[in-house]
């Protein structure tokens, strides 16, 4: 029997092995660990990648890279903060974190993002910031809902994009995470820049917002022993995660290339099959992070999955409970989310990395269309 696993982050990381030994080498006979040349270097050479006009600030996660863009935005408690259930975790409880309350909106049944349409109505005097999620490397229409936000007079709603899913990912040839006021990064093991640990970034165009946010990763300090903000955090990248990026940068488009490639042989291998895969977004060329199918109502997915997993496949869910169904947020449960609970119930994720070679996705073809044609 076939044993495929849903990925195998040495192989990913297998390719740039040598450079990576050589850069944390190189941090260890630096002697220094934090908050040093390195991070200002991954801090420069991202913020160049991402846009010519703008900053970046390194953070220790992509979750506090969404609770830091909220302090810098000035949300405070009980402050409303739009965005979707059909998310991770992180993204809710960064906006708890800070006493702000989530209000949540369901999603489009076809590209699985914000639904921008439904937004305007649930914008009130207490909303202050809007999070929409880039997700499995799909965008949402952030030009968009600013002209919904323009409409309605409401430009001084912040817009903190949720990139965690779409490093690399562009909207009519714009970066993900630089068309909103902020854009949060996350650079979990298995995302598009993995490190090997933590890390997250944030980019801005906004100087004050930047010289803000440099506060806030590092206790609300403007240089040591120098408080001048409340509410700082520990929130630093570490030298060594910093340098690991930095290499990885170098590789991201090459990487996501191979993953767009991959994602529409997968497209074509499972063609009249009782699945759906997520549309696109209009004028987005994803950066696909993970490759995601909706089966059709017919069938079970739990038992789906099970018998893919008797036949030596592996396959996780993302994410199996929207959040506002979660004991941590249901409190904050006000409106319907009919395609958001339909969506979670008929999803689940395939292997998916630019290492995936085209005769394991013929395996996991094969495998697939042997259990739902039974």
């Amino acid at each position: 029997m076939i044993k495929i696993p849903f990925l195998n982050l040495r192989e990913v990381n297998s390719e740039i092995e040598s450079e990576i030994i050589d850069a944390v080498n190189r941090v260890i006979k630096s002697g220094w660990y934090i908050m040093g040349e390195e991070c200002k270097k991954f801090e420069s050479d991202m913020s160049n990648y991402l846009s010519n006009d703008g900053f970046v600030v390194g953070c220790n996660s992509g979750t506090d890279a969404l609770i830091l863009s909220l302090k810098a935005a000035d949300v405070k408690p009980n402050d409303e903060v739009i965005t979707v259930a059909h998310t991770a975790i992180p993204t809710v409880s960064a906006i708890v974190s800070i006493g702000a309350i989530p209000i949540f909106v369901d999603i489009d049944p076809n590209t699985w993002v914000m639904n921008i349409n439904l937004v305007k109505d649930l914008i009130t005097d207490r909303t202050k910031a809007i999070i929409p999620v880039h997700l499995y490397g799909n965008m949402v229409d952030v030009f968009g809902l600013k002209k919904i936000l323009s409409e309605i007079g409401r430009e001084d709603i912040f817009i903190i994009e949720d990139c965690a899913q779409a490093q690399g990912s562009t909207l009519k040839n714009f970066q993900a995470g630089t068309i909103g006021n902020f854009g949060a990064y996350s650079f979990y093991p298995s995302k598009n820049i993995g490190a090997l640990g933590d890390g997250g970034a944030i980019f801005t165009r906004n100087e004050e917002h930047y010289k803000k946010l440099l506060m806030y990763r590092n206790y609300g300090q403007r240089d040591r022993y120098n408080a001048q903000i409340v509410g700082g955090l520990n929130s630093r990248l570490d030298e060594i995660q910093a340098a690991i990026l930095d290499i990885k940068l170098k590789y991201i488009n090459d990487w996501n290339k191979r993953k767009l490639i991959l994602m529409n042989k997968y497209r074509e291998a499972f063609k009249n099959l009782p699945i759906k895969f997520q549309s696109v977004t209009d004028s987005c060329i994803p950066a696909w992070h993970l490759c995601v199918i909706e089966l059709e109502d017919k069938f079970n997915r739990d038992d789906v999955q099970k018998k893919l997993q008797s036949e030596g496949l592996q396959t996780i869910i993302h994410y199996p409970y929207p959040a506002h169904i979660q004991v941590a947020f249901k409190k904050f449960y006000r409106n319907n989310l009919p395609i958001t609970e339909h969506l979670a119930k008929q999803i689940f994720s395939l292997p998916f990395s630019f290492v995936l070679t085209e005769e394991t996705l013929q395996s996991i073809s094969d495998v697939f269309k042997k259990v739902v044609r039974k």
